[in-house]
């Protein structure tokens, strides 16, 4: 009995090592085809890379304008005093701010695809995309404001241009400033403290 389940599976085996070499000569055929259209596919690849950058380009100078349009419109919303016009502003304000978000996200999306379904396409083009962050309108205001503007820029002004004589004497006039609003606080006696008068 044991003899004859061995010669069954022999013979099973032999069956299916000829089908697998039948297969083996018509894929061989089939398989110098198939190394002929590999090329192909490979352009189509390209195609593909190509696409998803320029669509990658696109969306950055889509984000790009859109911040550009809503930085005018916050200087517009600055300058006008009509509460009509100022309602309109930012109306469009908002519509703007919307499609913004949502081409930053698509602008993101598309980063990632390309950086990680084309890694050996940015090792080869040594190109960066960073990731865009969406500010808040409110942000995007107070960044435009005229007194923010004027701080970093007297900030960077000082610690660009400052000799250290006048850093160590602005230093020491902030400290003395604070020193006095020290003093005045400690000579000010306090409700749990006991006042004693003199005659």
């Amino acid at each position: 009995m044991f003899s004859l389940v061995l010669k069954s599976l022999l013979v099973l085996l032999m069956v299916m090592s000829v089908a697998v070499a039948a297969f083996a000569e018509e894929g061989g055929s089939e398989g110098a085809e198939k190394k002929e259209e590999a090329p192909k596919v490979e352009v189509k690849a390209e195609e593909s890379y190509d696409k998803v950058a320029a669509r990658v380009s696109a969306l950055e100078a889509k984000v790009k304008s859109g911040k550009e349009e809503i930085e005018k419109l916050i200087e517009a919303k600055a300058h006008t005093k009509d509460p009509k016009a100022v309602n309109e502003i930012v109306k469009q304000m908002l519509v703007l701010h919307k499609d913004l978000k949502k081409n930053v996200d698509e602008y993101n999306q598309a980063r990632g695809l390309m950086k990680y379904r084309y890694p050996e396409k940015g090792l080869t083009t040594k190109r960066e995309y960073e990731r865009i962050e969406v500010k808040s309108l409110d942000e995007m205001e107070s960044q435009m404001s005229l007194s923010s503007s004027v701080n970093k820029t007297l900030k960077k002004v000082r610690t660009q241009y400052d000799s250290p004589e006048e850093a160590k004497s602005r230093a020491a006039g902030e400290n003395e400033d604070s020193a006095k609003a020290s003093k005045k606080v400690q000579k000010e006696p306090e409700l749990t403290e006991p006042v004693i008068l003199k005659k």
